[in-house]
């Protein structure tokens, strides 16, 4: 790249990836002795610094940070990167920050409505320009645009495809790649050449205004089926998505019930898979795309939970009397720091505690520590016991009531004791006679003499009190799926002899018990010996370099490793300030976590994540379950 020369980049219409193409242009301004600029305007987030970055890099930081004390700067591999803000303000921060390059490259991220001020900032001189566009929706306005920079004496070119998303984050943070370089060696000659004029790539038509409005009618009809197809895709990807997000609970749920039988609410996960297709084209179908026309995959299905579902939606349209090809490409996913789809916090009046989970019916932790008793000792005798109904808002109780108003057979709303997260309506038929018989021993009571299913707890706090609800926050009993992650407390799921050790871990580095035993699970099933074709060993699963890092000497003591563990954790929580991007860091390694300060795209490591928070959601230890879908069109 030309010394001391500034680039514009900006993007055309919805096009994306400008600031790693950016990013890229940046490095290619980078060399041994020179860090590049790269001075972004978009209004995105600053990044932090990253972990590497050349002496050049960190010089040039220095300086900026001196100079422009209010802006913020990070040194990031090959170059800086100043993040100014996104008005006139930061347009005229811009010549202050441009004599401290020298004699290196400069590249300017900016959106479009700050293109003007740019080019109208004497100071700045701009010699080139990038735009970042997708000609097959945006080709007129990316002519006229390039037209302009044209007029004013810059170089142009026009980049139709993001950099892919590995290399587009190894842009961002300053380091050369594969993609990287490529794009720098075919833009930096058509920018930045000592010689030959202002190019635009691929935009293949005249400047003139008649053949402009001959280009606006054709494409017309196309952009029109290009948003049916697109929508279609977004919907059918969605559907996909939510269907695994509703299906989740039951792919992790165990194949067989404690007394081996096969478990009804399992979900395999083809059966899992399948459901989520069926969703997708319902949905593509509904928003009339033809099935055939609708193509759905599982980007990460060979992961233990997938996550993603794919759509691509091709057909013709006809519009305006004349058949339009239009096709589209949606994927969407429930992010991985998704929990589950019943709440850990009780709502809607009545009980307003923690609630854990059987058969996918909510209750008291204390309540269903006698439950799991209860059914263990029905077990012996031959019998499952399955919970029908447990805790219902007073809204459900108002639907339900609404159904059948017969006060009877259904409380009112407000009255319900459902509502206290101590009733559990249970079954099959063949147990009712066990339950009359065994229910008192383990602190139930059958509630109304014409219900033989319904049963109440009636051993620890009175239903709907002051003392139920501060004994559930403890988990009375202490057979339950364990306390809130703040209280201390550990899911059932972790074996007696590590219980003490796992806690003194936790309360030395300030670490969640409950996280660090669903991590422990997800990585060995709490089993010491364990190791891994790539090198991991022991309980939590060490690879030597790490191990060696972290003092630990023996990976196959479980107490040694346990501490371990939960000092790594403690430094990716720091470092992150996210649970679940601790966890991506733990199985991935903090470099790509760090690239795009997300669980990175891995399918094992977002596999890894959604395990172990869906452990932490059956055990109460999360209390605020969200659900979102992203869309990469």
């Amino acid at each position: 790249m030309k010394e001391g020369a500034t680039v514009l980049v900006t993007a055309v219409g919805a096009a994306t990836g400008a600031r790693a193409a950016a990013a890229a242009l940046a490095c290619a301004g980078a060399d041994r002795d020179r860090a590049g600029l790269l001075i972004d305007l978009s209004g995105e987030r600053a990044p932090r610094p990253s972990l590497i970055a050349t002496a050049a890099a960190r010089e040039l930081e220095e300086r900026l940070a001196v100079h422009l004390p209010q802006a913020h700067v990070a040194s990031r591999g090959q170059f800086c990167h100043l993040t100014l803000a996104s008005d006139q303000a930061g347009v005229e921060q811009i010549p202050a920050a441009l004599p401290l390059v020298r004699d290196a490259a400069a590249v300017l991220h900016l959106p479009p409505r700050l293109l003007q001020p740019v080019l109208a900032e004497p100071r700045i001189r701009a010699s080139a320009a990038m735009l970042r566009a997708d000609l097959a929706e945006d080709r007129p306005l990316t002519a006229l645009v390039a037209g302009d920079m044209i007029e004013r004496g810059l170089r142009v070119a026009v980049l139709k495809r993001p950099l892919g998303w590995f290399a587009g984050r190894l842009a961002l943070l300053g380091a050369p790649s594969t993609g990287v370089t490529g794009l720098s060696n075919r833009l930096k000659g058509r920018l930045l050449g000592e010689s030959g004029q202002a190019l635009i790539l691929a935009l293949g038509g005249s400047f003139a205004l008649i053949a402009m409005a001959l280009a606006l009618v054709a494409i017309a009809g196309a952009v029109t089926g290009k948003g049916r197809a697109q929508r279609g895709a977004d919907l059918a990807a969605i559907s996909a998505a939510r269907s695994m997000r509703d299906d989740m609970p039951r792919l992790l749920s165990p194949s067989r019930l404690p007394d081996g039988s096969l478990n009804p609410r399992h979900l395999e996960k083809a059966a899992y898979l399948a459901r989520a297709h069926a969703a997708a084209i319902d949905a593509a179908e509904a928003n009339g795309v033809a099935a055939a026309g609708a193509r759905v995959s599982f980007p990460d299905r060979a992961s233990f939970v997938p996550v993603w579902a794919k759509a691509v939606v091709t057909g013709r349209l006809r519009l305006s009397g004349a058949e339009v090809e239009a096709s589209a490409i949606a994927e969407a996913g429930a992010p991985t720091n998704w929990i589950g789809t019943e709440p850990a916090m009780a709502s809607g009046g009545g009980y307003s505690g923690p609630l854990v989970y059987r058969n996918g019916e909510g209750m008291r932790p204390d309540v269903a520590a006698a439950f799991d008793r209860m059914a263990a000792a029905a077990a012996e005798d031959g019998l499952a016991l399955v919970v029908n109904s447990g805790f219902r808002s007073d809204a459900e109780q108002a639907a339900l009531f609404a159904a059948h108003p017969d006060p009877t057979w259904v409380a009112p709303p407000g009255k319900s004791l459902h509502r206290c997260a101590t009733e559990l309506d249970l079954g099959p038929e063949t147990a009712y006679g066990w339950l009359a018989a065994n229910a008192t021993r383990f602190g139930f009571v059958q509630r109304y003499s014409w219900e033989a299913w319904h049963y109440g707890f009636t051993a620890g706090p009175p239903p709907c009190s002051p003392a139920a609800e501060r004994g559930g926050a403890t988990i009375g009993g202490g057979g339950g799926d364990g306390a809130l992650a703040g209280s201390g407390g550990l899911p059932a799921f972790v074996p007696a002899r590590l219980r003490a050790p796992l806690l003194r871990a936790a309360s030395r580095w300030n670490v969640s018990a409950a996280l660090l035993a669903a991590q422990l699970m997800a990585e060995s099933n709490f089993n010491p010996f364990a190791t891994s074709p790539a090198g991991a060993q022991g309980i939590a699963q060490f690879i030597p370099s790490t191990a060696a890092a972290y003092g630990l000497q023996n990976p196959f003591d479980p107490e040694e490793a346990m501490d371990a563990q939960a000092h790594l954790m403690s430094d990716l929580l720091r470092q992150f300030g996210d649970p679940s991007l601790a966890l991506a860091a733990y199985n991935a390694g903090p470099v790509p976590v760090e690239a795009c300060n997300c669980v990175s795209a891995y399918p094992e490591t977002q596999a890894y994540v959604s395990r172990i928070l869906a452990l932490l959601d059956g055990a109460g230890a999360l209390v605020a379950p969200t659900f979102e879908v992203r869309l990469i069109s």
